[in-house]
């Protein structure tokens, strides 16, 4: 009997050693560590932020989210999402060139700006994270409420801004002007097939004409290459024929030179017999002349004269007979 009771207590005993050494390997020996609870405020929604859900510093675990509550004020029906973390001091060491130093406390640390804000994990799967971090110029902290644990501010996440203006974007009108648009893009779009395909037709019928003429083309390019072949041989012949002529002019000039020379030589004699003849005529011409006198006498007898015949002709004109009876008088 006692060595059966001895074997119950020996199972109880490794039972319970069992049981306390599994707790120790889950907590991962945090109930031997010092740890440090804190309570975060969100206005907004924490959708993807679960139990458990690690937070971070810059993206290093430093604890893990313990609770997660709603509170709603009863008179205004302000709701605000407590969250409660966990964080664990030794992952954090302080200290400067001179050596460590002891960790502030929480509420200094947010005095001196430090601030949670939600990141997410994952776009795919939309969880996420509670991140802490020293914002600069950050608010000042809210006062202390007299809470169980201390609390450190909430700031919004450079991305809320974001996506708080794609929400507000009027997407439904958005997309009813993008399918009105597409309806009138395929609305020309067919029009512009239609019109595709007539100008193929036109085009078509324009090839046709335009091989055709281009028969015709050819067909008269080869009349005038040959009427130009003509032509040019024409020309060559015209061409050498007045290089004949030309040569045959320039021997007949050449020929013909000293007579020429003669000529010109004569006619630069006769010239210069003229020149002195008018010279001789402009002497006798001038007033005061020897010859002068007997030429007013010349001429006014010859105008006599022809006064004489003027008045002869007018009386013929008035009595032809008086060329045989004479003048009669009156």
């Amino acid at each position: 009997m006692k060595k059966h009771a001895l074997l119950v207590g020996a199972f109880a005993l490794g039972a319970l050693a069992l049981v306390v050494t599994t707790v120790l390997w889950l907590s991962g020996n945090s109930l031997f560590r010092k740890q440090t609870l804190a309570v975060i405020h969100f206005q907004g929604g924490v959708a993807g932020l679960y139990v458990g859900a690690p937070v971070t510093f810059r993206g290093v675990p430093v604890g893990q989210v313990e609770d997660i509550g709603i509170e709603v004020n009863d008179r205004s029906l302000e709701a605000r999402i407590p969250v409660r973390i966990r964080i664990n001091p030794d992952s954090v060491r302080f200290g400067n060139a001179d050596g460590a130093a002891a960790a502030p406390p929480l509420p200094t640390l947010v005095q001196r700006g430090l601030r949670a804000r939600l990141v997410a994990q994952s776009f795919v799967t939309g969880q996420k994270l509670v991140d802490l971090d020293f914002v600069e110029e950050a608010p000042p902290p809210p006062q202390a409420s007299g809470g169980r644990y201390p609390e450190i501010p909430a700031v919004r996440d450079r991305f809320d801004a974001l996506f708080d203006q794609v929400a507000q974007l009027p997407l439904r009108e958005t997309i009813e002007d993008v399918r009105s648009t597409l309806h009138t893009l395929n609305d020309t779009l067919a029009e512009t097939r239609d019109t595709v395909v007539s100008a193929r037709q036109a085009l078509d019928a324009v090839a046709k004409q335009v091989n055709g003429l281009a028969g015709e083309g050819q067909r008269t390019l080869g009349a005038a290459t040959a009427a130009m072949e003509e032509l040019r041989v024409g020309a060559a012949t015209s061409l050498a024929n007045v290089n004949k002529l030309l040569e045959a002019s320039r021997q007949t000039v050449d020929a013909a030179q000293p007579e020429l020379q003669a000529t010109l030589a004569g006619a630069r004699a006769a010239a210069e017999a003229a020149q002195q003849a008018m010279s001789r005529v402009g002497e006798l011409a001038e007033p005061g002349a020897p010859l002068r006198g007997d030429l007013d006498a010349a001429v006014r007898d010859l105008s006599q004269a022809a006064r004489g015949l003027r008045e002869f002709s007018e009386l013929i004109e008035e009595q032809p007979n008086a060329v045989i009876f004479g003048r009669r008088r009156q």
